[in-house]
């Protein structure tokens, strides 16, 4: 178990201050599906038990945020909201007060327990690791989707490539590829793609 990651030419002004910069190589995005297999498979929970303690968990949070606390998990960190709206002067009052506010983002700061943890990751460079050149077969994609539904209704271009080990470019040919015979809808933007299955998928 390692954390891949690249190093990328800069651009821009960061080009000034260094001339690489680290990326991670991501592996895709792991669900709520496969963490709780592995969760079952470590305890004695059940799949189902996890999910709905996840979903009290995540529905409790909510309504503390909304009542302006902050929420601690022991182990992993705080989180809290972050607030923007248009700031305006009171003309009768002359207090300043804020119009159309709205959670801008949610915050997190991670425990020092969590941080500790993660001082034991192990780093691989793939910045010269050569990634596949020709596309995968129709079973390899039809298999790739499958999983990657199962794991989520919305997959991304880069869940493509994770799950394939193909090249960006490659996956973007892929995803048109697939768009165009009917196995994946984009709900997305233009330039944004969130796809979800097709017609024929």
């Amino acid at each position: 178990m390692a954390v891949p990651y690249k190093l990328l030419r800069t651009t821009g002004s960061l080009a000034n201050k260094s001339t690489l910069k680290v990326v991670l190589d991501e592996y895709g995005t792991v669900g709520i599906a496969t963490l709780a297999k592995l969760i079952d498979k470590a305890t004695t929970m059940t799949k189902a038990d996890i999910v709905g303690a996840l979903e009290a968990l995540k529905t409790e949070m909510v309504n503390q945020l909304m009542d302006g606390n902050r929420v601690h998990l022991p182990g992993l960190g705080y989180f809290s909201l972050s607030v923007k709206g248009e700031l305006y002067e009171d003309p009768r009052s002359h207090k300043f007060r804020l119009r159309n506010a709205y959670i801008r983002t949610v915050n997190f700061r991670p425990d020092k327990q969590l941080l500790k943890e993660l001082s034991y990751a192990r780093f691989e460079n793939r910045t010269y690791s050569s990634e596949t050149c020709t596309m995968p077969t129709d079973e390899e994609i039809a298999a790739a989707l499958a999983h990657l539904f199962a794991e989520s209704p919305l997959i991304l271009v880069s869940d493509l490539q994770s799950a394939l080990h193909i090249s960006r470019p490659m996956a973007y040919r892929l995803s048109r590829r697939l768009e165009s015979d009917g196995k994946l809808r984009n709900v997305g933007s233009r330039y944004r793609k969130m796809f979800v299955k097709g017609e024929k998928g």
